[in-house]
C-alpha cells in the first residue's frame, strides 16, 4: 500500500474524488521538487571513501620458482584496472615461499605497482623457513600479531608462529586475542588466520597440518562470544569447492571463509583467486565477491551477502 499516494474520501462523487486524487499527486510532486532544490542528494558511490569500506583479502602468493611470479604480478595488474577504490589489503600468509632478500624485495616491488597505500600482511608458516620468520619483521611487519580498528570494525590478524606446516598459535596470543574478542562485542569483528579453525566445516579443516593447532580454545571462546568473519587461507583449494563459506550457529553465527591462493596450482587448472569484502555505511550487510585474476573477472557464482549483527558505522 502506497500510503502517500492515497487519496481522502471526502465525497461519493467521483469528480471529487478524481479531483482530490490529482491536486494531492501535483502537491507531491511539488514536494519532490522542493526537496531536490533544498536538500540535494549526496551521491553514494564507491569514489566515497567515507560512504564504503572495501577490502581486499589475499593469501599464498608464495611463488616456488621465477614463472610464477607471474601469478601474483597477474593479481595487482587486475586489481589495478578492474577493481577500484580499495582501502586496504590483507595478505594472510605464505607472502613467499622461502624467506630471501630478493623474494620479499621482489613482492614489495610488487605490490607498490598497486594503487593500493595500505597493506597488512600475516606470516604463514613459508614465512618463517628457515629463519623463523627474521626477514618477515625486518622487511614487513615486527609485529607477528595485531589489529586494526576502523570506525566500529575490529580485525585482529595472527601469524603462524613456528615453521610447522599446521598453523601454531601461542597461548599469550591466544589470550591476547580472546580478550579483544570478549571486550570488543559492540564492534564488528573480523579474524584473520593463515590456516582455518578445526571445526569450522571449511573443507580439508579437520586434517592435522591444515588447520590450527589446539583449536579447541577458540571454540570454546566462540561458544560464547562470537566473531563476525574468520578469514583463512593455507589450503590452496578453488573457490568452487563446497564448504569454502560456512556459517556455524554453534559460534553464534560466526562465517568462515577460505580465501584461496594467488598462486595458480595443478598446472593452471586452479585458478589465481582472492576476495574483495566490502561494508557501507549504515549498512550491515557484508559483501562478499570471488574474484578470479586469471581471468579477470568475479566468480558469479560465489558472490555472497552476509547480514550481520549490527550496522557499519562511519
Amino acid at each position: 500500500m502506497t500510503w502517500l499516494l492515497q487519496p481522502n474520501i471526502f465525497t461519493d462523487s467521483l469528480f471529487n474524488k478524481t479531483f482530490v486524487m490529482k491536486f494531492k499527486y501535483l502537491l507531491f510532486l511539488f514536494y519532490i521538487f522542493l526537496i531536490g532544490i533544498v536538500f540535494p542528494p549526496t551521491e553514494i558511490n564507491a569514489t566515497n571513501p567515507d560512504n564504503e569500506l572495501k577490502m581486499w583479502m589475499l593469501s599464498d602468493i608464495q611463488p616456488r620458482k621465477q614463472s610464477e611470479r607471474k601469478d601474483f604480478e597477474r593479481a595487482i595488474k587486475d586489481i589495478n584496472k578492474n577493481v577500484k577504490d580499495i582501502d586496504f589489503a590483507i595478505v594472510a600468509g605464505d607472502i613467499v615461499d622461502r624467506t630471501t632478500n630478493s623474494s620479499f624485495d621482489w613482492y614489495i616491488d610488487t605490490r607498490n605497482k598497486s594503487y593500493i597505500k595500505k597493506w597488512y600482511e600475516i606470516a604463514g608458516n613459508h614465512d618463517l623457513k628457515p629463519d623463523e620468520g627474521l626477514l618477515f619483521k625486518e622487511k614487513l611487519n615486527e609485529n607477528l600479531n595485531y589489529s586494526i580498528i576502523r570506525n566500529n570494525l575490529l580485525i585482529i590478524l595472527m601469524s603462524d608462529e613456528k615453521r610447522s606446516s599446521a598453523t601454531d598459535i601461542s597461548d599469550d596470543t591466544f589470550k591476547w586475542w580472546k580478550e579483544l574478542v570478549v571486550q570488543n562485542q559492540d564492534k564488528i569483528i573480523i579474524v584473520v588466520t593463515h590456516a582455518p579453525l578445526n571445526g569450522s566445516g571449511i573443507t580439508f579443516s579437520s586434517f592435522e597440518r591444515r588447520h590450527i593447532i589446539d583449536s579447541k580454545r577458540f571454540r570454546k571462546v566462540l561458544n560464547k562470544y562470537g566473531v563476525d568473519l574468520w578469514i583463512s587461507g593455507h589450503l590452496h583449494i578453488p573457490h568452487s569447492i563446497k564448504n569454502n563459506l560456512t556459517n556455524r550457529p554453534e559460534y553464534k553465527n560466526t562465517v568462515f571463509l577460505n580465501i584461496s591462493s594467488v598462486r595458480t596450482e595443478l598446472l593452471g587448472f586452479k585458478d589465481s583467486e582472492s576476495f574483495i569484502i566490502s561494508l557501507k555505511c549504515g549498512s550491515n550487510i557484508l559483501d562478499m565477491k570471488s574474484r578470479n585474476h586469471t581471468k579477470a573477472k568475479y566468480n558469479s557464482n560465489q558472490i555472497y551477502n552476509y547480514r550481520l549483527g549490527k550496522n557499519y558505522l562511519c
